[in-house]
């Protein structure tokens, strides 16, 4: 009775050289078969000839990004790992076939790896470019070691879906909600002794930031589903994850700093509008006073000018009655008749002598 035995050997690259992976088969392991790439479907599946007749294959071993389908819409670089198929072997390449022990799946695809003419395996190929994650289904697990060395070695490298300036992978937005962190907590965004409405971009930037790294930090917190998770081992994910709690740490010190410079800012504001309400009611009292003490001023100069005006009529008056008297007083030279009224009948103005006791015609 033969032993069944499996043995796969992968040849790492250095230094960007590409890299082939070769399986041999077991011994109760079908032969390969020899076919001609008609269609690429997506990153793990396509269809060959095979003497005249068209199947479609289901590369072993590895699950890739879905493009678009009536039950999946696209997914992280689900196009780009179909544009890598399609440049490591584009519609007319040949390629040989091997299989495992069970020839379809539930779909009627045939299940293969798919080797170059060269002996490279294109599963593995495609973990190597970081686009395909190592799978088990049943007991196919032929060209799992090549191909989850593969992706080790794409892990390793940042490629692909491990890759931190790809937008949609998980190193991506680790690195993408880092970023917009650092930026939120810039002290030039909160210069010494702005004012709240100047912290106000901040204030908002920071809100943004803690949003972007809580729903960060949420997305570990659940359990791993989708290809961009999945392709993570637990001990990366479990990196990566703590990589996203120190950026959220980071979000909620800043975000508190940031409250604190705006509380600060605040009170330093109604201060400065307490001590300038209470300069102006100073300044409107010291006004009103002054004013009230010009009016008493021009109210004073106004009597003075009022008893200066009476003191001249009073003074005009006398002098008119001065010489009112001097005018009708009698001429100490003439004499009056004896006996007899010297001015009888006499009503015009009167001159009186000194101490008044005798008078004149005026």
């Amino acid at each position: 009775m033969l032993l069944l035995v499996k043995v796969g050997v992968a040849l790492l690259g250095v230094a960007g050289v590409t890299t082939a992976a070769v399986v041999v088969a077991s011994p109760d392991t079908p032969a390969g078969e020899r076919a001609v790439v008609t269609h690429l479907v997506d990153g793990d599946t396509l269809d060959v000839d095979i003497d005249g007749r068209t199947e479609r294959i289901r590369m072993l071993n590895i699950d890739t990004p879905e493009v678009t389908g009536p039950e999946a819409a696209e997914q992280c670089l689900g196009q780009e790992a179909s544009a890598h198929l399609a440049a490591l072997i584009p519609v007319g390449t040949p390629v040989r076939l091997e299989f495992d022990r069970e020839r379809t799946d539930g779909y009627g695809r045939t299940l293969a790896g798919v080797f170059t003419d060269d002996g490279a395996l294109v599963n593995a190929e495609m973990a190597r470019a970081g686009l395909a994650m190592p799978i088990v289904i049943g007991e196919n697990d032929r060209f799992h070691p090549p191909v989850l060395a593969a992706r080790d070695e794409a892990a390793a490298q940042g490629r692909g879906l491990f890759s931190a300036e790809v937008a949609c992978t998980l190193p991506g937005q680790v690195a993408a909600t880092s970023a917009a962190v650092a930026e939120a907590l810039d002290p030039a965004s909160r210069p010494p002794g702005a004012s709240s409405a100047e912290l106000d971009p901040a204030i908002a930037l920071a809100a943004e930031a803690l949003a972007a790294a809580r729903t960060l930090e949420n997305a570990f917190a659940v359990a791993p589903a989708g290809i961009v998770s999945l392709v993570f081992t637990p001990e990366e994910r479990g990196r990566l994850a703590d990589q996203a709690r120190g950026i959220g740490e980071s979000a909620q010190q800043g975000s508190d700093d940031l409250a604190d410079a705006v509380a600060t800012a605040r009170a330093s504001e109604e201060a400065a509008r307490v001590a300038e309400e209470q300069r102006r009611a100073r300044q409107a009292e010291e006004e009103r006073q002054a004013r009230m003490a010009e009016e008493r001023r021009q109210a004073q100069l106004a009597e003075e000018r009022r008893q200066a005006a009476a003191e001249d009529e009073r003074r005009e008056r006398a002098e008119a009655d001065k010489a009112a008297r001097r005018r009708n007083a009698p001429d100490p030279d003439s004499s009056p008749a004896a006996g007899g009224d010297p001015y009888p009948g006499y009503t015009g103005p009167r001159c009186y002598a000194p101490g008044g006791k005798t008078w004149r015609p005026c």
